[in-house]
């Protein structure tokens, strides 16, 4: 009996045991049903970085190369997980941490749950960054017009204010740094106009530098457009002296062939062109380019120059001389003022000329061209000795006797003789 009690016993701990094990088994699984472990990713979270002032004590700048954004994960109940967002992280590098290889390790820290949930790094742990010295530099300041201003009209003296900057930037992007600039549009506009403009930075060939990691002592500048009053004027020159023996003067090119002048109105009504320094050529076999500072030409009183370009290109052409002889017959010399209706009898039947020049001038030297004529409105009736006249040919030059012998009679002489 006693023995049987013992047995009825065990078996009863040993149900109840079992029971407490399933109970929990089933509460587990219950619970995981319910709001189950579950991961979820962020993506392109800024790393802040803190403690900049470590760098700014040693007068330091750095540049981030690697680690700006990171991607990480949590591990978590569902329930937890669903109402975190990425505003409930603080991502941050503290640079107070740099290492000697400029590396700064990223924390990523939970604003709550923080001990409900596991933090999953991804590959970027650390944040990489590029280190340089910072330099401080002044820069000048010039202004830039864009458009033109109204007809009659010229832009004149450019003011900024202040004309020099402060700039304070890595070492790297300083030392580029050669010019700051302020572009004002003047479309249209006839008198002074006072503007401000963000300035802009350049380096020596004139292509813009990147001011994202540079300051300026000024967000703007400035600037003070005066308008002139203007006239443009035709440029003139000439040349001094004479080719060497078988040269001549070609085309004579310039640039820019025309410059504005300003001043009061009665001034500028007696200027129609401006006459630049004679370009010597003499004894020259080749061709002549010179350039013309336009403060080197003396202006009438009460005129200065309206423009900022001071340089005129000059170009003289020296070629060497063709030749050409041309026979010109009686048949083709026009009469010229025969009022008296004279009869005319060439006793020379043709005359020659020579012409010395550049091909392509001598190509133009025709007979239609050189239109040979003689005059006889003077003229009594006899023997006489007349000049040809010839058109003349821009860059040929003719020489050769022109006079050929004509008689003239009244148209009944013969007649009355008979």
């Amino acid at each position: 009996m006693k023995q049987k009690l013992t047995n009825n016993l065990s078996s009863n701990l040993s149900l109840r045991i079992l029971s407490i094990f399933l109970a929990s088994c089933l509460w587990v699984f219950v619970i995981n049903t319910d709001d189950p472990i579950t991961t979820r990713t962020f993506t392109n979270m800024e790393v802040k970085i803190i403690h900049t002032e470590v760098l700014d004590s040693l007068n330091q700048t750095y540049q981030i190369t690697e680690g700006e954004k990171i991607t990480f994960s949590i591990k978590g109940k569902k329930t937890i997980v669903d109402k975190l967002k990425k505003s409930d992280f603080t991502v941050t590098a503290d640079l107070s941490e740099l290492s000697s290889v400029n590396a700064v390790p990223i924390k990523i820290q939970a604003k709550k749950y923080a001990d409900e949930i596991e933090i999953i790094y991804g590959n970027e742990k650390t944040l990489k960054l590029e280190i340089e010295d910072l330099q401080q530099a002044q820069v000048p300041v010039v202004a830039e017009t864009t458009g033109e201003p109204k007809s009659g009209y010229t832009v004149g003296k450019k003011t900024t204010n202040p004309n020099l900057v402060n700039i304070k930037g890595p070492v790297s992007i300083v030392k580029r740094i050669k010019q700051v600039k302020v572009l004002v549009a003047v479309d249209g506009i006839s008198k002074d106009m006072v503007t401000k403009v963000r300035p802009v930075c350049y380096d020596s060939d004139g292509i813009e530098v990147d001011q994202s990691r540079i300051s300026m002592d000024v967000n703007t500048i400035k600037v003070k457009i005066a308008v002139w009053k203007s006239k443009k004027l035709p440029l003139s020159i000439e040349t001094t002296g004479e080719p060497a023996d078988g040269y001549t003067v070609g085309t004579i090119d310039y640039e820019p062939k025309y410059i504005y002048v300003t001043g009061e109105a009665r001034d500028l009504s007696d200027l129609s062109e401006i006459n630049l320094p004679a370009i010597d050529i003499d004894g020259k076999k080749s061709t002549v380019e010179e350039s013309i500072n336009l403060d080197s030409i003396t202006l009438p009183e009460g005129i200065s120059l309206a423009q900022q370009e001071k340089e005129i290109m000059v170009k003289v052409n020296i070629d060497k001389l063709s030749e050409k002889d041309l026979t010109i017959s009686a048949k083709d010399i026009q009469i010229l003022n025969n009022s008296h209706q004279y009869k005319v009898e060439f006793v020379d039947s043709a005359i020659q000329i020579h012409m010395t020049g550049l091909t392509s001038s001598l190509k133009q030297a025709t007979l239609d061209n050189l239109k040979p004529r003689i005059d006889i409105g003077e003229l009594e009736p006899g023997e006489h000795n007349v000049s040809v006249i010839l058109e003349e040919i821009s860059n040929v030059k003719i020489s050769g006797d022109r006079t050929i012998k004509i008689i003239v009679e009244e148209e009944n002489s013969q007649t009355e003789e008979d």
